[in-house]
């Protein structure tokens, strides 16, 4: 361990009044469908019409009747079933009941039947949606000769199965599964089992995949379309990258990334990857993430695909981050399910932290865990994973890691920062707090133990108490089952004692609820070793602290709380500056914004502490600082303080640039090419005039030679040239979108359209949204870009009101109900919030509700924040005008 214990877990009975859930249970795992029936093995036969963009389709599903029933309750959605059997009798079609609203197919059964093995035998129709949902269709430009293709793929989580075939669409009835397709005879298929039998059929030819082992229907894949693969082997275990014709060699580091994953996995998780091949399969349209399927992942292509003549480090960076999440679900996720949604972060918030520990343990000079994910965003006001995760978690619309599922649209609704983030965060500091190797071995044992099974968290614990000899639960479940985390508040006291007080942290709540956690709380003194005391109660004290010592809590910023010093402490602090690590003044930084967004401190401790940085300071703290930036920067747009404060933060950033210049140089550390990107956006949008000019003599270069931009700097230096853009040359980025057939180099160019400020671009931007220019998963994001960067969010939202239908035909499961209220998000007037809330009474669905409050907590916070902004940033540049020479 690194830290020294100093407190037993004995002491947690102050905090025992949190109750953790009971261990797996298949009966008492809640859900909609009955739990007397659960079947055991489909076997699936589809065939799709990509001219009517339909399929046609039939199973066999073999039953375990636990009890006698009369009736049989499955999923089905967007299926016309035209008729079914049971045993080999066929059903009346009166028997076959759809249920579009519950999403149920009900068979209602001519004789009871009895406890025993049967079988289910349906023939259906469905759709081939536009959006990733269910079977899907890409439509893109074949690399090379640009012509124009389509291929199909599928996006079943959470609960899309059911519009590909019936199914027990819930993830504790695990099944094995047998896929059998009818494709043209020039498309390659590609399902969650290698292909176990080809034959020529009427109309293409007939592919039958092996059977797979028992797991959830959302796991379930099927991808078809001209494509191409390069393929290597780990052991027994074939892995393949799979992209449409012309592009497979671009995932030459996505196949050595996956070797190299693959064997770091197999020795950690102590289990072996369990099926004989593992695909990574790039699609170019149509869903817009990555997702999970077991033995046969699927990637927007931008994700998976690196081309190094034309791509920049940063997307190697989130190639091989991706995949290693994704990966990591292999086990997390597919070999082990989560029993039922409300259990998502064991799938979600231990991939992200997996991934990025993996990501870390190849590339340490990537600094993961303290890298941006969302660099200059100005919806967000810092980058950090966990800084993203902590700052919806302060708000009084968060909800607990682990928290309650009774729908569908609740199921899809849980893909959050908090399911995410916050539980990767926790899963660091429990790390960090066990130590890495009982931590390990913890998950080891919880694996053996699980395999091809379902949990609950309570299981995870038992295994990590099993190994660690501790009462993990004790500590675990305050964190999963509460919402929020704790502020630490530091008063030095005389005779060397510091006094700590735990208090719940939060912004823009009124009547925050009392909470308590059982913190690990680490500290140190200057040139101390590091301690960990584990804080059970709201007070305590740390003896031995000399007064004139500075004291940093939060050691490298590992824990999930914030701290707040009193005056003496920071001024300590402050003054130590360099002798600090980089990531402990990461934190700083982002404890003190936070407390002056929380109203607990100024913004000049937060500015300050920023003028006090060493030269020194590395690309984290630089990004920090230039994310809360971007933050202000549009918080202040259209105000009169905003030019001064561009004024300010141009000269603290402006130096920084021209020191590392806009050439790259000889063996520069790689931080360096992603720090001069940085700068180049953020002073950009700071609007810097030299910035501005050199990113446009640079494009005038680049569109007689496209080397002329290094791969790096091309997504910066377009995004400001497409922010200041005249018409012309607005035209001339939109030429090259239409005319590039890489998903990456279009991503690039469309992202710069949507940073124009000119009103009329504006229009033409939105535009797009509504055009087949893009593939609709990158099509939906262009109004709220624009809403976001364009210094117009109201011509966003007025385009969006005409459109709705439209964009919301686009849209996936995941994103329905945030679409339209997150439009909101980059309002600061407290009229817009009684706008939303009247255009969701007549317009959106009860699920939206979440989505909704969310937003509206936005705009009366950024409301709130701003009236304090705008004095406090007048006052503080104005006297830096003034202390020049």
């Amino acid at each position: 361990m690194r830290f020294r214990l100093l407190l037993s877990f004995a002491s947690l009975v102050a905090l025992s009044s949190v109750n953790g859930e009971e261990p797996f249970d298949f009966n008492a795992t809640p859900g909609k469908l009955p739990k007397e029936v659960v079947p055991t093995e489909y076997a699936i036969r589809v065939k799709p019409d990509l001219k009517a963009l339909t399929f046609s389709g039939a199973e066999t599903v073999k039953l375990d009747v636990r009890k006698p029933v009369r009736k049989l309750v499955l999923n089905a959605l967007q299926l016309r079933i035209a008729d079914g059997a049971i045993d080999g009798q066929p059903l009346p079609a009166a028997s076959l009941t759809l249920d579009a609203k519950e999403q149920t197919l009900t068979v209602a059964l001519p004789n009871e039947l009895t406890a025993g093995t049967h079988t289910l035998a349906l023939s259906f129709t469905g759709k081939i949606n536009e959006q990733g949902s269910g079977l899907f269709y890409c439509r893109y430009q074949e690399h090379g000769s640009g012509a124009a293709k389509t291929m199909l793929g599928t996006q079943f989580e959470a609960t899309d199965a059911r519009r590909f075939f019936p199914c027990w669409d819930e993830p504790s009835f695990r099944a094995r599964f047998q896929l059998t397709a009818v494709v043209p005879e020039n498309f390659l298929a590609v399902s969650n089992m290698p292909i176990e039998h080809e034959q020529k059929v009427e109309g293409g030819k007939e592919v039958r995949f092996g059977m797979t082992p028992a797991m959830a229907s959302y796991l379930n894949v099927f991808v078809t379309g001209e494509l191409d693969l390069i393929e290597t082997k780990v052991g027994e275990t074939q892995i393949r990258v799979i992209a449409t014709k012309g592009k497979a060699e671009q995932g030459r580091y996505a196949l050595e990334s996956s070797a190299q994953i693959l064997k770091f996995y197999n020795d950690y998780f102590g289990v072996p990857y369990p099926l004989p091949k593992l695909d990574q399969i790039a699609l170019p349209g149509g869903f817009g993430g990555a997702m999970e399927n077991w033995g046969g992942i699927t990637y927007y292509e931008s994700a998976l695909l690196f081309d190094p003549a034309k791509s920049s480090d940063a997307t190697r960076k989130r190639v091989f981050a991706v995949i290693a999440h994704e990966m990591a679900h292999q086990w997390f996720g597919d070999l082990v399910t989560m029993a039922w949604w409300d259990n998502l972060w064991l799938n979600e918030g231990f991939a992200s932290w997996m991934g990025s520990k993996c990501t870390a343990h190849f590339n340490p000079q990537w600094e993961v865990w303290l890298a941006t994910d969302t660099p200059r965003d100005p919806t967000r006001r810092s980058g950090m994973a966990k800084e993203t995760a902590m700052e919806g978690d302060a708000r009084s619309t968060t909800h607990p890691i682990q928290q309650k599922i009774l729908t569908e649209a609740d199921a899809n609704g849980a893909f959050d920062d908090i399911t995410y983030k916050k539980g990767q965060s926790f899963i660091r500091m429990l790390e960090s707090f066990l130590g890495p190797d009982v931590f390990r071995d913890g998950i080891r044992q919880y694996m053996a133990a699980h395999k091809n099974s379902n949990t609950t968290t309570a299981d995870l614990w038992a295994a990590l108490a099993k190994v660690s000899g501790r009462d993990v639960a004790k500590i675990a479940t305050s964190w999963t089952e509460q919402p929020g985390f704790p502020v630490i508040i530091v008063n030095r006291e005389d005779g060397a004692k510091v006094a700590l007080t735990q208090e719940r942290f939060t912004v823009n709540v009124k009547e925050p609820s009392s909470l308590l956690w059982p913190i690990p709380v680490t500290y140190a003194l200057a040139e101390s070793a590091p301690q960990t005391v584990l804080m059970t109660k709201k007070t305590m004290a740390l003896p031995n602290v000399p007064l004139d010592k500075p004291l940093k809590l939060n050691v490298d910023g590992t824990g999930n709380y914030r701290v707040q010093y009193d005056a003496g402490s920071w001024k300590l602090l402050r003054g130590e500056l360099k002798a600090l690590s980089e990531a402990d003044r990461v934190n700083l930084l982002s404890d003190s914004w936070a407390l002056f967004q929380a109203n607990r401190a100024p913004l000049s401790l937060y500015l300050g502490l920023i003028e006090k940085l060493p030269a020194s300071a590395g690309l984290a703290e630089r990004e920090q600082v230039m994310n809360s930036f971007a933050f202000i920067n549009q918080l202040l747009a259209g105000t009169k303080p905003r030019g001064a404060f561009q004024n300010y933060a141009r000269g603290l950033l402006r130096p920084i640039f021209d020191q590392i210049g806009w050439e790259p140089k000889k063996d520069e550390p790689a931080r360096s090419a992603t720090l001069r990107a940085d700068l180049i956006d953020a002073l950009g949008d700071l609007n810097d005039p030299a910035i501005v000019a050199g990113c446009r003599e640079r494009f005038q270069k680049y569109l007689d030679d496209p080397n002329a931009i290094p791969p790096d700097l091309r997504p910066a230096i377009l995004n400001v040239v497409g922010r200041y853009a005249d018409e012309g040359t607005w035209d001339k980025l939109h030429e090259l979108g239409r005319k590039t057939t890489s998903i990456e180099e279009k991503q690039n160019y469309y992202d710069a359209l949507t940073q124009t400020t000119d009103p009329r671009l504006v229009k033409e931007a939105l535009q797009i949204a509504v055009s087949d220019e893009l593939p609709v998963s990158r099509a939906i994001s262009v109004v709220p870009r624009v809403a976001r960067y364009s210094d117009h969010p109201e011509m966003a939202w007025q385009f969006a009101q005409k459109h709705m239908k439209e964009l919301l035909a686009k849209t996936d499961a995941l994103g329905a109900n945030r679409y339209a209220p997150g439009l909101f998000n980059f309002f600061s007037e407290t009229a817009r919030a009684t706008e939303l809330k009247q255009f969701a009474q007549k317009n959106l669905p009860a699920e939206s509700h979440k989505a909704v409050a969310q937003a509206i907590d936005e705009i009366t916070f950024r409301t709130e924040l701003k009236q304090r902004l705008v004095p406090q940033i007048t006052e503080w540049t104005a006297a830096a005008t003034k202390s020049k020479p």
